[in-house]
């Protein structure tokens, strides 16, 4: 009766053993995968540091700027990925598209021009595509305003705000934090004033909208 007990405790322990042993590989196995699952990103590959001071370190809301240019193949790629993705940022987060004078200043005018009067929004994939297919420089007031009128908008209220200080303004600060954050390509992406990267950078549209959420749960406090 002893030995019987003996042989069952025996079994017991066995199966304890291998059940724990069993749980183990599962739980390694699940782990490893998260971290394959995971991305991670490099510091001075992925992204750079910003060792600068600027505004947007001392905001309250976490600010990530593109800077793009209309005449961009890439940015234009990009900015669908981009636009869809900071649809559904947190309150915390502030999203904006800066227009860098690289090429024709015209261009970065006019971008801010329409965003003064609501339309960029509605307007921005066809100057894509009117700039970039249809080969339309838009490179002075004139053909601009040709533009304007061939697209039914009203030309008395586009040369308004083309005049403004509002855009005026817009255009001095989108030249003078490119240049503060040594932007020399587009699109580039300043993320809270302490980060640069760009989809040539991570590789891919795709990876850097990954790298983004990873940049602003660093700044998060």
């Amino acid at each position: 009766m002893l030995n019987i007990a003996s042989f069952f405790k025996s079994r017991n322990l066995i199966f304890r053993s291998i059940f724990h042993i069993f749980l183990v590989i599962i739980i390694a196995g699940i782990i490893k995968g998260d971290i394959l699952a995971s991305p991670t990103y490099d510091e001075g590959i992925d992204y750079k540091r910003i060792y600068n001071e600027n505004k947007y370190k001392k905001t309250k809301k976490i600010e990530v700027v593109e800077f793009f240019g209309l005449f961009c193949p890439h940015c234009r790629n990009f900015s669908p990925v981009i636009n869809k993705w900071a649809e559904k940022l947190p309150e915390n987060v502030e999203f904006k598209k800066l227009h860098v004078p690289f090429r024709e200043i015209t261009h970065q005018r006019l971008y801010f021009t329409l965003k003064k009067m609501g339309l960029i929004d509605k307007y921005l994939y066809k100057l894509f595509a009117d700039i970039q297919d249809k080969r339309l420089p838009l490179k002075d007031f004139l053909s601009i305003t040709i533009w304007v009128e061939d697209n039914g908008l009203s030309l008395a209220d586009f040369e308004k705000e083309w005049n403004s200080k509002k855009v005026k303004n817009d255009m001095k600060e989108a030249s003078s934090l490119m240049k503060l954050f040594k932007v020399t390509g587009v699109p580039q992406i300043i993320v809270d004033g302490e980060f640069l990267t760009s989809p040539a950078m991570v590789g891919s549209n795709r990876r850097i909208i990954g790298l983004l959420d990873y940049l602003i749960a660093e700044r998060s406090p």
